[in-house]
């Protein structure tokens, strides 16, 4: 098959051909966006929750460009553990700044507007007096709006202006914050406190996040009131009606068909993980000999192939993060398969004490490869992380 004409893309955040299973999360902000359109308040933000590979990055990323689609002013960031790069607020500042210039050019030049604006430059000067952070907006800083040197109080201020901006509009302003579990604590709560202030005095700022699934918790831990801003969603893996779309439509568009047989095959190894169905799916491809169906032989060798490409790249690069001593403890998950494992009898079969082992499980959940669904249970966040583990040892 030409490869040139393959329709499959696995990778980290990429869109596939066919978004399918998302229906009711993209439902929800097309409401959310028509209701800002009435100048009508919007209750809550979205709260996407799921383990690695469903696609919740993908999902985010087409809410925020609905919402961009219809003139809000929208942030994109993706949070960073601390020590790996920048603070979530300068991440914030740098997106919001380039969704404002693209929105100032389209909103009507009025005092709201221009205040607004100023508000972000007096916010971003606050994060970085060389104005760097701020380079296109050509307005003035506003005194005494988002410039009191705090954070808290600042992206208060700041919240207040861009959401009375958009609202003039018939819009709103939103972050979209992905890996949300790796937000600074504090930084999350001037965040959420934000938009809990905003949403007190009818100004439509709106946070929508994303991550592992032990994301609501870790929003737990920074605010009490989490429930009254947001909707959360578990995004899991695909029904195997969906899965089937995902994998055969792209192929269609290209006037390929896949045989009955073929097509169960990927969707039974991917187990309805769009991420798999996107490897297996462009290895199928690849080792069809077509010209116009991809059939069970061309899939029996892709199968092979796909699961060195995830051991290669998907899961290796999760595997090398951790150290030998962490190697150990996801090789006693291994065990339990996908899991839950129960901390004690990990450590049994190390044959170590367990509170010997809570550094080594601590590391693992702060390098996102574990996390506790429960007290006193753990499990991995990348599905088929226990068949790759058991692979290796």
């Amino acid at each position: 098959m030409d490869a040139a004409r393959n329709p499959y893309s696995p990778g980290a955040g990429l869109r596939p051909p066919a978004l399918v299973g998302r229906d009711a999360e993209i439902a929800k902000v097309r409401a959310l966006v028509a209701r800002a359109a009435n100048r009508r308040s919007i209750a809550r933000g979205l709260v996407l929750s799921g383990l690695r590979g469903v696609g919740k990055t993908v999902l985010l990323n087409e809410l925020a460009s609905i919402a961009e689609d219809n003139g809000w002013i929208v942030g994109r960031v993706e949070a960073q553990r601390k020590g790996a790069g920048e603070s979530l607020d300068v991440l914030l500042a740098r997106s919001l700044r380039g969704s404002l210039r693209k929105v100032s050019r389209r909103y009507a030049a009025t005092e709201k507007v221009k205040g607004a604006l100023g508000s972000f430059k007096s916010f971003s000067l606050g994060l970085d007096p060389t104005g760097s952070l701020s380079l296109g907006i050509d307005i003035d800083p506003q005194r005494g709006r988002a410039d009191n040197h705090d954070l808290a109080a600042d992206l208060v201020e700041l919240a207040e202006d861009l959401g009375d901006a958009a609202k003039e509009q018939g819009a709103a302003a939103a972050l979209f914050v992905d890996e949300m579990q790796d937000a600074d604590l504090p930084v999350l709560r001037a965040l959420i406190g934000a938009a809990h202030a905003a949403a007190q005095v009818n100004r439509p700022f709106y946070v929508f996040g994303a991550g592992l699934p032990s994301l609501p918790g870790h929003l737990g831990d920074a605010v009490t009131y989490t429930e009254r801003l947001f909707e959360y969603r578990t995004i899991e893996h695909l029904t195997e009606f969906d899965s089937r779309i995902a994998l055969t439509e792209p192929a269609q568009h290209e006037g390929v068909q896949w045989e009955e047989d073929a097509a169960s095959t990927i969707v039974r190894e991917s187990a309805g993980y769009p991420y798999f169905l996107q490897e297996y799916g462009r290895a199928a491809w690849d080792a069809a000999i077509g010209p116009a169906s991809i059939t069970q032989s061309d899939v029996l060798v892709a199968v092979t192939e796909g699961r060195a490409a995830l051991d290669a790249g998907f899961f290796r690069g999760r595997w090398d993060r951790a150290t030998p001593a962490e190697h150990d403890y996801l090789g006693a998950m291994a065990v339990d398969g996908g899991g839950p494992s129960s901390s004690s009898e990990i450590a049994g079969r190390l044959g170590r004490p367990l509170t010997s082992l809570g550094p080594a499980r601590a590391n693992l959940i702060a390098k996102g490869l574990i996390y506790s669904p429960e007290h006193g249970r753990i499990a991995y966040t990348v599905p088929g992380m226990a068949d790759f583990v058991n692979r290796q040892r």
